[in-house]
């Protein structure tokens, strides 16, 4: 009997440590997540404030020689390529908006995680405020299950004809049309947000249980 409630105990401290490493990770995540939102705000601001002109005029002095991945492309930026640089002040603008919205939907999740783990680790698991924040991340994936693809579709699209003009795209024997689905669901994560949501139910019929057993005893 004593054996088993020390295992029980010992599983105990081990589920709270793993839960604190799991809080560490997610303060880590937020502030990460919150200096791309700093930084897409910078944009913001020299996007509106700097012109076209001068935006341009910086991009084709330079000599950048870089390369990211995306989508599985691995994408090049050279000085030849540079040189075919167009800036668009309104793409530019909608482009940088898009992931404004799209990483502030990410950061309101992290931040409803993070308190939810946070209240487990104190013993408050099956409550009504823990329930409600379930259901707000299943809400935001079902948000982000129609604007991840218009997302990427548009990064896609500005990067395209900022660094490739239609000539050049026409030039392309292999290439016979380019076109963009701006509009589309992203069905896995479609799938999570639902299995999140029902989650959250769950946790909503739990904490009145959990209500009606206290007011029992």
């Amino acid at each position: 009997m004593l054996e088993a409630v020390m295992d029980q105990s010992l599983a105990i401290r081990n589920i709270k440590m793993s839960l604190r490493i799991l809080n560490v990770l997610l303060i880590a995540t937020i502030v990460i997540v919150s200096s791309c939102i700093l930084l897409l705000l910078g944009l913001f601001v020299v996007a509106l404030t700097v012109s076209g002109e001068k935006i341009s005029k910086l991009v084709l002095d330079s000599n950048i020689d870089i390369s990211f991945k995306f989508n599985g492309m691995t994408i090049f930026l050279n000085k030849d390529i540079m040189s075919n640089f167009v800036y668009d002040k309104s793409e530019a603008i909608i482009l940088i908006l898009l992931l404004m919205i799209f990483t502030l939907i990410f950061l309101s999740i992290f931040i409803l995680l993070r308190k939810f783990v946070k209240s487990v680790i104190v013993g408050d698991v099956f409550t009504l405020r823990n329930s409600k924040r379930i259901e707000l991340v299943g809400y935001s994936l079902l948000i982000l299950s129609f604007l991840s693809n218009t997302v990427q579709a548009y990064l896609v699209s500005t990067v395209v004809h900022i660094f490739l003009n239609n000539n050049e795209i026409d030039n392309i024997e292999w290439i016979q049309s380019v076109s963009f689905r701006f509009f589309d669901i992203n069905w896995s994560i479609l799938l999570c947000s639902f299995i999140v949501w029902t989650i959250g139910r769950i946790f909503r019929y739990g904490s009145f249980l959990q209500e009606e057993y206290d007011e029992t005893v």
